[in-house]
């Protein structure tokens, strides 16, 4: 048959047999599989609520993509766990003054002759101490992914974003060094409402891998908390801070809500995030 022929410069083919191809490999099509970047919201003492997981809604709603929230209690690890949620609320609340400094500059003590206790201040109806007299760095030196709740990795591509409220504030600028000194790029660090004293403040914002810092201090709202306050201002100001939180989401615990206007805060808060650059 003239179709069985194929005539060229090179000469005439004749076709002689046809073979049947089968494929070797699966037709249907794979998914592409695109990583994401990761954004840790850390919220206020205690970490508990259910506004962390609206806050985590609100951020994926916006845009702000592979949104998790985390844990870091300042009691034993996994003691938590066991513990009334007032209990931890008010433990982490407590141990804020531990926490709110760079790690280069250790957690201080003051004690007189005797070794007694000289000072005691009272934060949220729980003794805390902190001083003068410079002593061995108490603070965990651990504030990785995994020691703040999260069981995910550093992701590879897109953004790597940390997020803290309060408390939570406190946790994620530690986190923010801690990562930042292992040459890991934070690509933006967020700060609410955060406790922490002018040291610690000085160093997330002037880190070169922690790209962005964006400091929301709630005063406008009639908190008395701000970044870079001294133990002292934060101690004089718990009586204010025991006030607002037995009162309707005001003031420090603005964000603290997960009723109807609890969720229309934290979505104008995810806006807010959104329009400074986090996906």
């Amino acid at each position: 048959m003239a179709t069985d022929t194929i005539s060229t410069s090179s000469g005439t083919f004749k076709k002689v047999t046809t073979v049947q191809s089968s494929p070797t490999k699966e037709l249907v099509p794979k998914p592409v599989v695109v990583e994401q970047g990761l954004t840790v919201f850390l919220g206020g003492a205690g970490m508990i609520g259910g506004y962390n997981a609206d806050m985590i809604n609100a951020f994926t709603e916006i845009g702000i993509a592979n949104s998790v929230y985390g844990n870091y209690s300042s009691l034993i690890t996994g003691a938590d766990e066991y513990v009334h949620p007032m209990v931890d609320m008010l433990a982490d609340a407590s141990a804020v003054i531990f926490y709110n400094q760079d790690s280069s500059r250790p957690a201080e003590f003051e004690y007189d002759q005797l070794g007694v206790v000289k000072e005691r201040t009272d934060l949220y109806g729980l003794v805390a101490v902190k001083s003068t007299m410079p002593v061995i760095e108490s603070q965990p030196a651990d504030f990785s992914l995994a020691a703040i709740g999260i069981s995910k990795k550093i992701p590879t591509s897109g953004q790597f974003n940390i997020v803290g409220y309060s408390w939570g504030a406190v946790i994620a600028a530690r986190s923010a060094m801690y990562h930042a000194r292992k040459d890991i790029t934070v690509d933006h660090l967020v700060l609410i409402g955060a406790p922490i004293n002018q040291d610690l403040k000085d160093a997330v914002t002037g880190h070169p891998k922690i790209i962005k810092t964006i400091i929301i201090d709630l005063t406008d709202k009639g908190d008395p908390i701000y970044a870079g306050m001294t133990d002292a201002e934060l101690v004089g100001v718990a009586p204010e801070l025991a006030g607002q939180m037995s009162g309707t989401n005001q003031g420090h615990f603005y964000y603290s809500g997960d009723d109807a206007d609890g969720q229309l805060r934290h979505r104008e808060l995810a806006k807010r995030l959104y329009d400074e650059g986090l996906r």
